[in-house]
């Protein structure tokens, strides 16, 4: 599937639903309503644009796929929200801004394909100001609309999806990523539930 079928497909089509539920839900953990974040590995950025409907941030779609970046401009304007959500190319583990200088960074879906989770995570940290929040992982709002998504897709006749799903997240169970979190020094938590999987922490004010 390329950026284009992906956009149409998933993200303006099976899972249209879960990234305002998603962002509501990042918004009332973390209180960041102004600012900028960074939606990493958004893709064509309807996470990072949801952020932006429902706050004042300016919003950093950062992907690896020049293509999806290149769609984030028509999403964002078709979604009433272009002049607040711009994207940028580049790699998690190797991101192009500077040392404390983000309220936010939220990533839905990506950190399963980073090269180097750890040195992801550590990135994440160091562009964060104190008291920036991150929450990075995977999942669908809610178990509702999780079921929603995977009924969908069998529809579609796309068991292969629920199977690569099954696959990654046995690979990054949660225990995984509290090691890495403990790896780097941050003081974290794991949340696992039906609907998904967050990293979620706060950098320290002092």
């Amino acid at each position: 599937m390329n950026a284009k079928e992906y956009d149409e497909k998933v993200m303006n089509g099976y899972f249209k639903k879960i990234y305002p539920v998603i962002a509501s839900q990042i918004v009332e953990k973390t209180q960041i309503v102004q600012g900028t974040a960074i939606d990493l590995g958004g893709g064509p950025g309807m996470l990072g644009i949801s952020l932006a409907q429902q706050t004042d941030l300016q919003v950093i779609v950062y992907d690896l796929m020049e293509e999806c970046v290149q769609l984030v401009p028509k999403n964002s304007r078709e979604n009433g929200v272009p002049n607040r959500v711009t994207a940028i190319q580049g790699r998690a583990e190797n991101m192009l801004f500077e040392d404390a200088s983000v309220e936010l960074v939220v990533s839905r879906g990506s950190i399963f394909f980073w090269e180097d989770q750890e040195k992801g995570l550590r990135e994440v940290y160091r562009i964060l100001k104190p008291g920036g929040w991150a929450y990075i992982g995977g999942g669908f709002g809610t178990a509702e609309l999780l079921h929603e998504v995977q009924k969908k897709r069998k529809e579609e006749h796309d068991g292969d999806w629920e199977k690569k799903r099954d696959e990654r997240m046995k690979k990054n169970p949660p225990g995984h990523f509290e090691s890495l979190l403990k790896n780097l020094s941050i003081e974290g938590t794991v949340e696992r539930g039906e609907a998904g999987t967050w990293i979620i922490f706060q950098k320290p004010t002092v």
